[in-house]
């Protein structure tokens, strides 16, 4: 697995969910979708932004403002926590909150993602270039339905896969790989209710590592929240281990 730092990393991860607006402000990049996904309406501040702090923040607040969206800014950090985070201190002291969502990101080899590539189960997962009807159907965001905008986020990378598992005409699991450059990453990986407990989030894990390690990925990230311990697990199990944190901070009115 390549050795990444977590600005880099952040900036690949960019790269394979693209907001349909963005913008650089030095190291930081803002990023606008109607609202869709906390990654694409937040500003990534994973480097320098080339500005004063105070600038840069002030900079955030206009942007966001210009575009009908709450100004919010996605600080990573190591996973010892936060107090590493300068920027992080300095948004706490002037009032920015954070979203209850905060997340670990997981990285592995493509190699160690995709173990045991001839399990049965693959042969399960279909791989199309494009997520069908079905498959939006069963990615619920939140529990909700998709917006429109979805699908623009959905395809933006340079290239992604979607897996679906089938079962009696129905999608009964998905999940979506994004590659760009060394770097792939996993999102959507969601199994019906009805079918969960059955190793299928694992079976479409390891399809969606296999794709990408044919597309030439050498290694593969995922962001999990903190609060998905069952998720953590199964992807520990797959050889993950965990690299950074990040969450939300949003601006006080």
């Amino acid at each position: 697995m390549t050795t990444i730092s977590i600005e880099n990393l952040e900036h690949a991860a960019a790269a394979g969910w693209r907001a349909c607006e963005e913008e650089w402000l030095g190291g930081w990049l803002l990023r606008a979708a109607e609202g869709f996904t906390g990654r694409a309406n937040s500003a990534l501040a994973a480097a320098d932004p080339g500005l004063p702090l105070a600038a840069a923040i002030a900079k955030v607040r206009s942007w966001y403002a210009e575009h009908g969206l709450p100004p919010t800014i996605a600080v990573p950090y190591p996973t010892g926590g936060t107090s590493a985070s300068h920027l992080d201190r300095v948004l706490a002291d002037l009032g920015w909150t954070v979203r209850a969502d905060a997340a670990t990101v997981m990285t592995a080899g493509a190699a160690v993602a995709a173990a045991q590539a001839d399990a049965p189960g693959l042969a399960q997962v279909e791989i199309d270039t494009g997520p069908d009807a079905a498959w939006l159907a069963r990615y619920r965001y939140r529990g909700q339905r998709l917006p429109p905008v979805a699908i623009k986020l959905l395809t933006s990378a340079p290239w992604q896969a979607f897996g679906s598992v089938r079962s009696g005409g129905e999608t009964i699991a998905i999940g979506r790989v994004a590659h760009a450059g060394e770097w792939a990453g996993l999102t959507a990986i969601e199994v019906d209710p009805r079918f969960r407990r059955q190793g299928l989030g694992t079976v479409v894990t390891r399809a969606l590592a296999v794709a990408a390690a044919k597309r030439g990925a050498s290694s593969i990230y995922l962001q999990v929240t903190d609060g998905n311990a069952a998720a953590r697990e199964l992807y520990r199990r797959l050889g993950f281990t965990d690299h950074h944190g990040y969450h939300y901070r949003v601006a006080p009115a």
